[in-house]
């Protein structure tokens, strides 16, 4: 055989392998082959969990961008902190580079501070699902920020497949959680959801999910994408949400800093002119 009839043998088996079944994986512009093979629901898990961002503190800077039903959008920056399972911090400034408003978020509340008017809110998580038609707690915002799951239960239902369309394993779980009904009836109700999840082959880091509540139409649909390493774990660079609920909103974050480990404050001293916002 020449050496034409050499190198055209070796095109079309190089064309062949790179269209048969694989994915391609992003991971800073480094694109690598993959194919999806058929696992367990057990070993899928596994390695989600494995493989779900640790940390204790995080410090990052976003470029967001709000979009409302009414295709009116909003852009902001923001300096973002977190505490694991304690607190998130929000310092939000407009492009003239002032603070507007700043956020601090527990467990058990939300406080928000309108610098530009001069007034403050102080409130939970019922009244903002209420406001917004969402049924958020802090674990899910503290999750959704860093691409990992909600916590998986014994009970928890739990279905797994490949999906061939994206080349992407498949997670789909029903959770049952007990969550507040009404603070002066003291009792608690049970809630059903369900938590879909599209994972990459290779990191089994999570790219797409949708969360969804079996009795109502609410869902929440994130995508993430543009991973970046750190400290040997990946962190997506971009995340695109869409809310559907009572309103529509997108949101679009996009990390310019993240970094985690750093001693952080988190401060929040409401001037004593403000005004506070009721309920």
């Amino acid at each position: 055989m020449n050496n034409k009839g050499f190198l055209y043998w070796c095109i079309i088996i190089f064309v062949t392998v790179l269209f048969l079944g694989c994915k391609v994986h992003e991971k800073e512009n480094i694109k690598i082959k993959v194919k999806v093979k058929p696992r367990s629901t057990k070993f899928i898990v596994n390695k989600l969990i494995k493989n779900e961002f640790t940390f204790n503190t995080i410090a990052a800077k976003a470029s967001v961008s709000l979009t409302d039903t009414t295709d009116k959008k909003t852009s902001f920056k923001t300096h973002l902190r977190i505490q694991k399972d304690s607190a998130i911090w929000m310092s939000i400034t407009p492009l003239l580079g002032i603070e507007a408003a700043r956020v601090l978020i527990t467990k058990d509340s939300v406080k928000v501070m309108n610098r530009t008017k001069s007034e403050y809110f102080l409130g939970d998580f019922d009244y903002i699902n209420k406001l917004f038609g969402t049924d958020l707690d802090y674990q899910m915002l503290e999750a959704l920020l860093i691409a990992n799951s909600l916590d998986f239960e014994m009970n928890d239902k739990i279905r797994s497949s490949v999906d061939r369309k994206g080349d992407r394993y498949y997670l789909s779980t029903e959770k049952k959680r007990k969550v507040r009904k009404e603070i002066k009836k003291e009792k608690e109700k049970i809630k059903e959801e369900s938590q879909t999840l599209w994972l990459d082959p290779l990191t089994f880091k999570i790219h797409e999910l949708l969360l969804s509540s079996l009795h109502s139409e609410k869902t929440l649909r994130g995508t993430y994408s543009n991973f970046k390493e750190l400290e040997e774990q990946l962190v997506p660079y971009q995340m695109n949400f869409l809310l559907k609920s009572q309103k529509t909103l997108k949101i679009d974050v996009n990390y310019t800093k993240f970094t985690t480990g750093k001693a952080l404050t988190f401060s929040f001293k409401i001037p004593s002119k403000y005004v506070q916002i009721e309920q």
